[in-house]
């Protein structure tokens, strides 16, 4: 509970941030996609070297202290966003706050760099039968809490960083009474799986920088593509988020019974399936003969069924990752597939700003499509063949 605490207050935190601070900085800073790109790039160039060094740390020395540490770096970035304008202070505040992480609110994305550790630390406090449902829960909550969080980018830009910065430093306080059960070992020696553990780590890289290349093309730029399509307001921007958020959230209670219908993988490859194909149509939408009001709700629903079927194979990954590997690798492995993730995320957003001022609107969203069909792939190839029964993982690796 009091991890569900913490990361909701974070999401309510991250969903106003994942909104305003693009916006902000291309309507009140009058900074170009370019330098934007260049802003989300370095936070998510940070995002992911901080995921595999605390994960690291989280499996050496208990989850619970290096968690604490993680979560002060988000009211730390927007106390800086809050009170200068100076764009290299800005860069420090996207470093530490991992701002441009894949799209934050909009790939489920809000855990950042304490995501290693509280997937790890719920995987050690459940079991393989209902480890799906717990990581579910955490994800409507997170997701429902970021809608939330979109609501507060109505009162105006200050206003959203300033009630961000509290509501983080309010999450960090609720990890204090957290009794961590797993301390850790600081020996060098490896236990659990250890050849076994490495290789399950390469698998979730390797779909892993995938993942974050085709998320990372498009997603940080999605508030402000709607601007700029679709002619939306920055309070219609708002409550499609809003909206967005909380059908994704609720997506989320229905991955256990996904799981259990289809699989693990297959409820993985089926939901990115759909997202992929609702994502890419965004763009094209403002090219067809229609009015512009018909435009902005074809739009708005694409992006609904890319972020509902987007989220809903989260749950189901996390407890993927989580049963394939040991208890003293789970914060690694989960650390490992951040950083894979993020890495080629930060890459994708840095070149996607420039793409975005020089070349066609469509152009990164058709490179999102092939890396996502890549990603699918991957998946179905290394895990496919693998034997999971409905809520548990009984995979046997030779």
């Amino acid at each position: 509970m009091l991890i569900l605490l913490s990361r909701m207050l974070r999401s309510t935190a991250a969903g106003a941030l994942g909104i305003a601070t693009g916006l902000y900085l291309y309507n009140v800073l009058h900074l170009s996609l370019t330098l934007i790109g260049i802003f989300f790039g370095v936070g998510a160039f940070t995002a992911p070297a901080l995921s595999l060094y605390f994960g690291r740390l989280g499996d050496k020395y208990g989850r619970k202290k290096i968690l604490m540490l993680a979560t002060a770096m988000l009211p730390a970035a927007t106390a800086i966003l809050l009170f200068t304008r100076n764009y290299f202070l800005l860069l420090i505040a996207a470093a530490m706050g991992g701002f441009g992480t894949a799209g934050a609110l909009a790939s489920g994305s809000v855990g950042a760099v304490v995501a290693p550790m509280m997937t790890a630390m719920l995987a050690d406090k459940t079991r393989d039968d209902n480890r799906t449902t717990i990581y579910s829960l955490l994800n409507v909550a997170s997701g429902l809490a970021g809608a939330v969080g979109v609501l507060i980018v109505h009162l105006g830009y200050m206003e959203a960083f300033m009630i961000s910065l509290i509501l983080s430093t309010i999450s960090l306080a609720a990890i204090a009474p957290i009794r961590d059960n797993y301390r850790g070992t600081k020996s060098t020696e490896k236990k659990g799986g250890g050849s076994r553990d490495r290789r399950i780590m390469k698998m979730f890289a390797a779909v892993g920088v995938l993942n974050g290349t085709g998320q990372g093309l498009v997603t940080p730029f999605l508030p402000i593509l709607f601007e700029v399509l679709f002619k939306a307001t920055r309070g219609e921007v708002s409550n499609i988020f809003f909206l967005g958020g909380v059908m994704a959230a609720l997506m989320s209670l229905a991955t256990p019974s996904l799981t259990r219908r289809m699989g693990f993988v297959n409820a993985v490859i089926i939901t990115r399936t759909i997202s992929t194909i609702a994502l890419i149509a965004l763009p094209f939408i403002s090219l067809l003969p229609i009015t512009i009001n018909e435009a902005f709700m074809a739009a708005v629903l694409s992006y609904l069924v890319f972020v509902m079927f987007r989220v809903a194979s989260l749950p189901a990954q996390q407890s993927l990752m989580m049963g394939l590997v040991s208890r003293e690798a789970r914060s690694t492995t989960a650390g490992v597939n951040q950083a894979a993730r993020l890495f080629p995320s930060a890459v994708a957003t840095t070149a996607s700003g420039a793409m975005l001022d020089y070349l066609p609107i469509p152009v990164p969203f058709a490179l999102a499509l092939l890396v996502n069909v890549a990603n699918i792939y991957l998946y179905k190839r290394f895990f496919g063949s693998m034997a999971f029964d409905g809520r548990t993982i009984s995979a046997a690796l030779e």
